[in-house]
């Protein structure tokens, strides 16, 4: 059998949350005995910055032009790792290329920018995978089998607690990951109802969300932007048994402990706590590997352009109710 050949990948933008949750991802699928990844180069507006990444990450290239890298690179992967207002604006540029493509998400800030990508992505033929990081946390992922396990379930539950988090657009920058993982635990939405609680006088607010889905499961999501803590968990409840999955890996406060605990009958819990590991616990390792296997395979994955599409519609939605103060549902 014929080894594998590490990809040939580049990589755009070299910003804070890439350098702390996805290059140290790229660098150890680019090290060992059989790495899946050649760094051939980061691009980004700031040179020295580049560069930084370049000498801590192990890029062999440091480009500011995203034209000139993709001519003189010839990659067969694409990271587009840049700011969310950014990302309409490079992943378009990358799309008619053909090529394999990992965004950060929202892949575009508003529907009229993540849609179009959608549709070049369709019409290109790329196999793309956008970072819902929660999607490959191991954490909802068990609970997720959990929901299979015990069908039909009656009822889920999500909650999103922040503190000091009064960005008035908090709807779509950030509560989009709480409104795509219940898309990821309980499939496509049919109906959605959104109550939201004006906070302070800086155009914020707590919202309440009610989500019905496809084949009538009921689900209801909670967002509480400035509470003094910080909590993001996953309920699910079906016949005489009910699971509970708390997010780590920075989305929770220390003092609680992350894990799935599930229990049956109202008798004591079963717990298994999350990986030690930061990048494992936070799905950022899983998608990587999940994106790197899709490419391999060539079968798109779950959390492909189009899909992801479906989440900022969503999350548009609720935002709308979000920044008018008002609530209406259908």
């Amino acid at each position: 059998m014929t080894a594998r050949l590490p990809l040939r990948a580049v990589c755009l933008g070299a910003g804070g949350f890439n350098h702390a949750n996805h290059a140290p991802v790229l660098k150890r699928l680019a090290e060992g005995d059989a790495p899946r990844l050649s760094l051939e180069a980061i691009c980004d507006l700031d040179r020295a910055r580049a560069e930084r990444f370049q000498q801590e990450f192990g890029f062999r290239q440091v480009y500011t032009d995203l034209a000139r890298m993709m001519e003189e690179t010839r990659p067969e992967v694409v990271y587009s790792l840049v700011q969310p207002t950014a990302t309409a604006g490079v992943v378009s540029q990358v799309l008619p290329l053909g090529l394999p493509v990992f965004t950060e998400k929202p892949p575009g800030v508003t529907v009229e920018e993540a849609n179009p990508l959608a549709e070049l992505a369709e019409t290109h033929g790329n196999l793309t995978y956008v970072a819902f990081n929660r999607r490959q946390m191991p954490v909802l992922r068990w609970l997720k089998q959990w929901l299979t396990d015990h069908a039909p379930v009656r009822y889920v539950r999500g909650e999103m607690l922040r503190n000091r988090r009064r960005e008035p657009e908090f709807g779509i920058g950030t509560a989009i990951h709480a409104l795509d993982a219940l898309r990821f635990l309980c499939g496509d939405v049919a109906g959605v109802g959104v109550r939201a609680q004006p906070y302070g006088d800086g155009g914020c607010a707590d919202y309440f969300v009610n989500l019905r889905f496809v084949g009538g499961l009921i689900a209801d999501l909670q967002v509480v932007v400035d509470c003094g803590m910080l909590r993001e968990s996953y309920h699910a409840f079906s016949e005489r048994a009910g699971a509970a999955a708390v997010l780590g890996a920075g989305y929770s406060s220390p003092w609680l402990q992350p894990g799935l605990a599930t229990h049956a009958d109202a008798g004591e819990p079963a717990f298994t706590p999350v990986p030690t590991d930061h990048h494992e616990a936070g799905g950022f390792l899983g998608e990587h590997v999940a994106f790197l296997n899709a490419v391999d395979s060539g079968e798109q994955p779950d959390c492909c352009l189009q899909d992801a599409a479906k989440s900022v519609a969503l999350a548009t939605e609720v935002h709308a109710a979000f920044r008018e103060l008002g609530g209406r549902s259908y």
